[in-house]
């Protein structure tokens, strides 16, 4: 049995970050005969300033003291809760993989130097540290962060030095293996985020929604503008549906819900339909075979795009707020898009299996 580590953002208060880290490790686990476990990296800090906004700012973005109130409460409920399902993982205090053998670094935006806290760039994301240790990725992303970023920053030439160490490098969109490219590396591999190709089945367990003819949105709190507020809110009230926010508070809600993550399929599969600007909410959507549409923005377009163009869903993508009601209406088929998903994950549980495997 060997030690395997997983260095990923699964600390971040998102559901599609735990279940992706969750995933990865069960992937692993099935299919290797190792003990895994999740690694925490030392945060370095940001290459952009972090604008901390006043108590009056925060009010502002709010529109109105309540809706301030009521959202801190309801995150201070979902850390409680994020805090709890970490534990169930495993997940207590912080971890450096003394002992580990190998690291596999990813999935999610673990190279987007461009991010703010509590990622950044932060070398341990680049193998720095872990030189005595088997070094890959699996599904890593640049994120929205660019070749020219990288230059302007002068950081190219340092991370292309990391991963030159590399075993092999697996990304999941195209910015990121371009990048990759630029800096010489041969072995690039290319594969979907492990909430695609893990069976959450295996340990799924319902659980009670007391709510119908609903839709989700599922959105970053504060993301949406009042103009797509405004839309989401007729569109509701036009279909006679309640609205439901899953893990993120949104003050145009019926109900803003709180869960473990991997009930959030149960919420999308029972859903009448999915508003999401999200990789992730996009992913539980094709995961449960909803209806659903998704917003594009521009932290997000280069894994979202590529993303729905591999599993030939991109006419869901949101162009102007009237697709909203358009999509609605449109009829989805998961024939194609289910078949893709199955070759992807017979390629990824090789690659792992190649580049994982006990060489001793």
């Amino acid at each position: 049995m060997i030690n395997i580590g997983i260095m990923t953002m699964h600390r971040i208060v998102n559901y599609g970050s735990f279940l992706q880290a969750y995933g990865l490790k069960r992937i692993i686990e099935n299919n290797i005969n190792s003990h895994v476990e999740l690694v925490d990296y030392k945060y370095e800090g940001s290459l952009e300033k972090d604008q901390k906004k006043s108590f009056w700012n925060r009010i502002k973005d709010n529109r109105t003291v309540i809706n301030y109130v009521r959202k801190k409460r309801f995150l201070q409920k979902v850390n409680r809760q994020y805090e709890f399902d970490l534990r169930t993982m495993g997940v207590n205090g912080q971890n450096y993989g003394k002992d580990i053998e190998s690291l596999v670094i990813g999935s999610d935006e673990v190279f987007n130097c461009m991010q703010g806290y509590p990622v950044g760039y932060s070398r341990n994301l680049f193998g720095y540290g872990y030189e005595n240790c088997k070094v890959l990725s699996y599904a890593g992303s640049f994120g929205h962060t660019t070749l020219e970023n990288l230059t302007e920053e002068n950081i190219f030439f340092e991370i292309k030095k990391m991963m030159k160490k590399f075993e092999a490098v697996s990304v999941r969109d195209n910015n990121s293996k371009f990048i990759v490219e630029k800096m010489g590396i041969k072995n690039i591999y290319k594969h979907l985020d492990p909430v695609l190709v893990y069976d959450f089945r295996q340990e799924h367990k319902s659980c009670n929604i007391n709510v119908e003819n609903y839709i989700i949105i599922y959105v970053y709190t504060g993301r949406l503008s009042h103009l797509e507020e405004k839309y989401i809110k007729k569109f509701a009230s036009r279909h006679n549906k309640k609205i439901v926010s899953v893990c993120y508070y949104s003050a145009i809600a019926d109900y803003n819900i709180v869960c473990n993550p991997i009930n959030v399929f149960d919420y999308f599969e029972k859903a009448d339909y999915i508003i999401t600007d999200t990789f992730h909410g996009t992913i539980f959507s094709i995961k449960t075979k909803a209806k659903f549409c998704t917003i594009i923005r521009n932290s997000n377009r280069n894994k979202i795009m590529d993303m729905l163009s591999t599993l030939g869903q991109t006419e869901r993508i949101v162009n102007d707020l009237e697709d909203i009601e358009t999509l609605f209406g449109v009829e989805i088929s998961y024939n194609m898009t289910n078949q893709i998903i199955e070759r992807e994950t017979q390629k990824s549980i090789r690659f792992l299996k190649e580049y994982l495997k006990n060489d001793k």
